[in-house]
């Protein structure tokens, strides 16, 4: 039964492939389109208080993005650059303290986290390579480890190989990946999608040739999503052979103001249909930017919601707020930060220096018929981008 499935999957796929491919090559205009290369998302939370997320235009781990199609090393990039490629790299450490509705706290601790994604490229030009992920937090929607304040159990040090793929670039504006993924998602967030810290076993393509398709990005994803307490990919790896996971997404720049995306995903028999957009509103009096998410599952007619804007107050300080709506049986694999129920909430990000930021982040229920874990939390964090210094000292 296994290997049947596997065949039926393989052939769906590399059918999707190359129809993809084909009507990409008809329509391509030449050498001086942009060719894609795969990128992981950055997990250190965004001024909007959301992680940024894979598989994105604008929000994404492994999203495709566009780069020269013949690159050039700057003056200054050491000499490892041509083989090896840090894309994101943050040391975070964060007290958070949560109360459920029936005023326990539940949460009321310390804790650490590394994140760290990159590319090993098989040329120069990095069409062809294999992506990692390397990550602290030990299920699909903890991305810390604990520390001895606050936690019973004490100290944990773990760091797990989250996400392992190959990619490859045979068409300029065709991307391939295959092996431990992190989930597209558009201009929704973690808080209406999976967690940034989510993960699964397939296959995904992605195609950037809008003159063809009249989207800026079409990818199409095939998989295992599950085992959300496995951490470590080298423990997933035998659902290479199963599928529960399928998803279409598009997205497409309207202007340099306004971004917007759509997808239809199925997990498991249930379907479910998000889209977003974000609107630059600079020039306004209240917000520089409005952000509008929503997905509705249709097996059940459930519904959610999220609407925020954002605000830099200051040169080093930026504010956002916002109010969201996820459903009670929503799955848990949303955002821990947010979880379900109706719930306004706050963020304020504050940059120290050219690598260090600190984050307040505030959240509480509204009207909720039923009980949740976090009516109300707390959480402030210390973030310190590796990899943005690192850039900095090799470019002196």
């Amino acid at each position: 039964m296994a290997k049947a499935t596997w065949r039926r999957r393989r052939t769906l796929g590399m059918g999707v492939a190359t129809a993809i491919v084909l009507v990409a090559s008809a329509g391509r205009a030449g050498a001086q389109e942009p060719r894609l290369v795969a990128a992981a998302t950055d997990d250190a939370p965004d001024a909007a208080g959301f992680l940024t997320a894979p598989g994105a235009p604008s929000a994404a781990a492994d999203a495709a993005v566009i780069v020269p199609s013949t690159p050039r090393t700057p003056a200054g990039t050491p000499p490892f650059a041509r083989w090896f490629e840090m894309q994101t790299g943050t040391v975070a450490t964060r007290f958070r303290y949560t109360e459920a509705t029936t005023g326990a706290v539940v949460q009321n601790q310390q804790q650490l986290s590394e994140q760290f994604k990159g590319r090993v490229k098989f040329d120069q030009a990095g069409a062809y390579g294999v992506n990692f992920a390397l990550g602290t937090g030990n299920a699909f929607v903890k991305g810390w480890n604990n520390t001895a304040f606050g936690t019973p159990s004490g100290f944990t040090s773990a760091v797990f190989v989250k996400q392992l793929f190959a990619s490859a670039s045979p068409l300029k504006g065709i991307e391939i990946q295959a092996g431990g993924l992190g989930i597209a998602r558009g201009e929704n967030s973690e808080m209406t999608s999976y967690d940034n810290d989510g993960y699964m076993v397939g296959e995904r393509v992605v195609v950037k040739q809008p003159r063809a398709l009249h989207v800026d990005e079409l990818s199409v994803t095939m998989g295992y999503l599950g085992d959300s307490n496995t951490p470590a990919l080298w423990q997933r790896l035998h659902r290479v052979s199963e599928t529960n996971y399928y998803q279409v997404l598009a997205a497409k720049k309207f202007s340099p103001r306004f971004s917007s995306s759509a997808d239809v995903t199925t997990v498991a028999g249930a379907t479910t249909i998000r889209s977003g957009f974000k609107l630059d509103t600079h020039g306004l009096r209240w917000t520089d930017s409005i952000r509008f998410e929503q997905y509705a599952r249709v097996n059940n007619a459930a519904y959610g919601y999220l609407i925020s804007g954002e605000r830099v107050v200051a040169r080093r300080f930026t504010l956002s707020t916002g109010l969201a709506d996820i459903d009670q049986y929503y799955g848990g694999l949303n955002s821990d930060r947010f979880g379900s129920g109706r719930r306004w909430f706050t963020t304020d990000t504050i940059a120290l220096g050219h690598d260090v930021s600190a984050q307040i982040f505030y959240t509480h229920t509204v009207r909720n018929a039923y009980a949740v874990q976090n009516r109300q939390a707390l959480q402030l964090l210390l973030t310190y981008n590796v990899a943005k210094g690192l850039e900095r000292l090799t470019s002196r």
